[in-house]
């Protein structure tokens, strides 16, 4: 049976997070050596260690990507075990500060852009050094439909995420040279435990079952996504957004 991800070395940042987690899982039991990287030590090393409890391979890192430094020893560490990166998914950030732009602050403002942009362009620079050492890998931004449609409950975070979209096209035409495919998944609302509280009812007032394409995805449909952009399957496929999102989010 073919394996199209045994042995590629992938690093997942956000990788406690409910999305983050289970792209972990779906790549180490796909045969891929996983490296998941975030803040929260404790939650990475029970997720690591439920993942090689099966017998899969996955190494925890503590990496507040906010921080160059910090993204560079992150790919350094992986590089040393592993001997090569093959995948990076940047998955970090968070719609943080749900508040009008009038009371938003600077700081929060600033906050928002290091999380969701500038952490994507860190690690992104950081792994495009050992991928074109290599000539060739796989970069995964998530961005969100927030990037691509008006956001008034968090303009900062719709704008970063667009920055990403634009981050993704810029780099994947500089980087195509060197084998690097480099695109975008934009989920919508996702049916993560953290938004439990936003969900709609799975059912309609006179009792029939919502239709599957107008129920926010699981987590589990946007890892089998990013499996497929770092599977052969999508080597054609570079500078792409890839929106994930119930029918009803289309605007």
């Amino acid at each position: 049976m073919e394996q199209p991800h045994k042995d590629q070395v992938v690093i997942i940042t956000g990788g406690a997070g409910g999305i983050g987690s289970r792209m972990a899982k779906a790549f180490a039991d796909e045969g891929a050596k996983v490296v998941i990287a975030g803040r929260d030590q404790a939650k990475l090393d029970n997720i690591a260690g439920a993942i090689e409890n099966d017998g899969n391979t996955c190494m925890a890192l503590s990496c507040d990507v906010t921080e160059p430094e910090q993204v560079e020893k992150l790919v350094a560490a992986t590089v040393a075990r592993f001997g090569r990166l093959d995948v990076l998914v940047n998955n970090a950030g968070g719609a943080m500060f749900v508040k009008p732009p009038e009371k938003l602050r600077p700081e929060q403002w600033r906050a928002a852009i290091d999380l969701n942009l500038n952490s994507v362009f860190y690690c992104s620079a950081a792994a495009g050094q050992q991928m074109i050492s290599q000539n060739g890998g796989r970069i995964i931004n998530i961005s969100s439909v927030a990037g691509i449609k008006n956001s008034p409950a968090f303009i900062h975070y719709g704008a970063a995420k667009a920055g990403v979209i634009n981050l993704t096209k810029s780099m994947a035409a500089c980087w195509g040279e060197h084998n690097i495919n480099v695109n975008c998944i934009a989920p919508g609302l996702t049916a993560t435990e953290g938004v439990a509280q936003w969900l709609p009812a799975k059912t309609k007032e006179d009792g029939s079952p919502v239709p599957l394409l107008e129920y926010p995805p699981d987590p589990q449909h946007v890892a089998d996504l990013t499996l497929f952009l770092a599977a052969p399957g999508s080597a054609r496929i570079s500078g792409e957004i890839f929106p994930i999102r119930a029918l009803t989010e289309i605007v």
